[in-house]
């Protein structure tokens, strides 16, 4: 066996001294670890991981920037779940540009420029592999909730342009989720593929037939007379997504409510079987 040299035994225990071998420690000490030392090495990794990811350097922020932890786009919609249980991805985030203070110094509307940020910040968090709630939004710049909710709707109005919001991407909370995005798009005479290239979140070809023919059957139900509730249970829809659907299917479609009892003069939401609060 090859024996140390004088520098491997002065300078190999210093290389012990991280908080690595600190956190191991504690497991094996303190926390019953000490015969399952491979899995505490395997934690403590990710421990280490996640701190990390809390810690970025100031060297790699640049002024206007802020880190910020945004929920994974990861392909769940993480319903029903408390923050604490949902993991999160780092993000870093121009909170305020150049551009931004450009604009304010020619005068520019500052509801220009707010609505410019929100959008630049869903869009950053949606690059990087996160997203943000609209109450992120109202944290990181000081907005109420229902301007952030007025925000992203004007820019989808004005600029056909959706914004990947959580309510949008997972589906989760009182926003319209990307279904509805879907059919506005079709009233709005887009085809099915083309469709696909404007949401904000990938959805194949299929994904976006399906919405249509959905939207296409909720209106058949309609016109046949029934009610609203007995159209989310017979398509085993969520009656909210029926409700916004009816909203669509009035301004589009008026006559196919007009000739549903339940629904005249786009009364649904005061029929007994209302969609309103659900």
């Amino acid at each position: 066996m090859r024996r140390r040299t004088h520098r491997e035994e002065t300078f190999s225990p210093l290389r012990a001294k991280t908080l690595a071998n600190v956190l191991r420690y504690l497991f094996v000490t303190e926390f019953g670890y000490e015969n399952k030392v491979i899995f505490a090495e395997a934690m403590i990794e990710r421990i280490l991981e996640a701190v990390n990811a809390f810690t970025q350097p100031a060297t790699q922020l640049r002024p206007g920037q802020v880190l910020w932890m945004a929920v994974p786009n990861d392909g769940r919609k993480h319903a029903h779940q408390t923050m604490q249980e949902i993991p999160k991805v780092p993000v870093i985030l121009d909170l305020v540009t150049d551009e931004d203070l450009s604009a304010l110094e020619r005068g520019e509307k500052y509801a220009t420029v707010r609505r410019q940020r929100h959008a630049r910040l869903l869009e950053q968090a949606f690059a990087q592999g996160g997203v943000l709630a609209q109450g992120d939004l109202t944290a990181l710049t000081l907005t109420a909730e229902r301007v952030v909710g007025r925000d992203i709707a004007y820019t989808r109005e004005t600029e056909e342009r959706f914004l990947p919001y959580r309510g949008s991407v997972q589906d989760v909370g009182g926003t319209l989720t990307h279904k509805v995005e879907v059919i506005r798009l079709f009233e709005a005479g887009y085809l099915e593929p083309e469709i696909c290239e404007l949401l904000p979140i990938v959805h194949d070809l299929p994904a976006v037939e399906n919405y249509v023919q959905s939207y296409k059957n909720v209106m058949k139900l309609l016109d046949g007379k029934f009610a609203p509730g007995e159209v989310s249970s017979i398509l085993s829809m969520h009656k909210r997504l029926i409700q916004a659907y009816i909203d669509i299917i009035h301004e589009h479609h008026p006559e196919v409510l007009v000739n549903n009892p339940h629904c005249q003069e786009h009364s649904c939401s005061n029929n007994p079987h209302s969609t309103q609060g659900s």
